[in-house]
């Protein structure tokens, strides 16, 4: 796994320093932020897998998967939401996310989004 790097961008400390350290220990590279401007800061270099919270302070999580994608990164994007509004995640959607998971996210289900080895079962709010 070395050389492999994961950003994630949430706001929530507890699911940050969660999700930090399991892919840590998985042996990924991790780095993490918890605004939309400080997520487009870690995206140069492109990382190799990008976790992504949609309702941030600062903005709308889906304007990193708009420029991920609009700049052909080769970057996998999970996208964690808690939002339920059927028009809103319909709009993602369209951004074609590798994964678009409802919170509490389940790890296991994560990793297979982001198709990278699989961890346990647990879940993270």
């Amino acid at each position: 796994m070395s050389g492999q790097r994961i950003v994630v961008v949430e706001d929530d400390r507890a699911t940050r320093i969660a999700l930090r350290s399991l892919f840590s220990r998985m042996g990924y590279e991790v780095t993490t932020a918890a605004t939309v401007a400080d997520g487009f800061c870690l995206l140069d270099p492109a990382p190799d897998y990008l976790i992504l919270d949609l309702m941030l302070p600062d903005g709308d999580g889906a304007d990193l998967l708009r420029w991920v994608r609009s700049t052909k990164l080769p970057t996998r994007v999970a996208v964690t939401t808690g939002l339920c509004d059927p028009d809103r995640l319909e709009a993602l959607s369209a951004l074609k996310p590798d994964g678009l998971l409802s919170k509490p996210v389940c790890v296991s289900e994560l990793c297979c989004a982001l198709s990278v080895r699989k961890a346990g079962t647990h879940h993270m709010a």
